[in-house]
């Protein structure tokens, strides 16, 4: 309620430790009585950049416990963040600023505590992000079923 102070009283707040912002939804732009949040088309959120991803390596679990994790990339809906080999068989984040909507999916499943490894810093005002590059798989057909 009073996150700005009272000049900024019932402004929107981002939270990402209670929850994120749905890539599909576009729900706040719909009801926002002040014209605070403005209503996008589905197409138009997925690139509309809130934030952007920051990655503190130093906090990250698998760079103080070595132990593997991910869960950062795997809940990332634009591909921003993908894992990159460290040391053996871990991998560790890292992250595309450019294509990052700060959404916070990331930030709200990090399990590093008392400090995220990696957070949303906000935009002061929105930006448009790039659209991630989607590579097609390679189908490879097979001559025979293997028996």
């Amino acid at each position: 309620m009073f996150q700005y102070g009272l000049a900024g009283f019932l402004q929107p707040f981002m939270d990402y430790k209670s929850g994120f912002c749905n890539f599909d939804c576009t729900k706040c732009g719909e009801v926002c009585p002040t014209g605070a949040i403005i209503p996008l088309t589905r197409e138009q959120k997925k690139t509309c950049q809130v934030g952007v991803v920051m990655f503190i390596e130093k906090n990250c679990i698998v760079y103080t416990n070595e132990t593997s994790c991910g869960s950062c990339s795997k809940h990332c809906p634009t591909q921003a963040i993908k894992m990159v080999p460290y040391k053996g068989k871990l991998t560790i984040p890292e992250v595309k600023e450019d294509i990052c909507v700060g959404c916070g999916a990331c930030e709200h499943v990090c399990p590093a505590l008392p400090n995220k490894a990696i957070y949303v810093d906000g935009n002061i005002i929105q930006k448009v992000a790039k659209k991630p590059e989607i590579k097609k798989l390679e189908v490879k057909k097979l001559d025979d079923f293997p028996v």
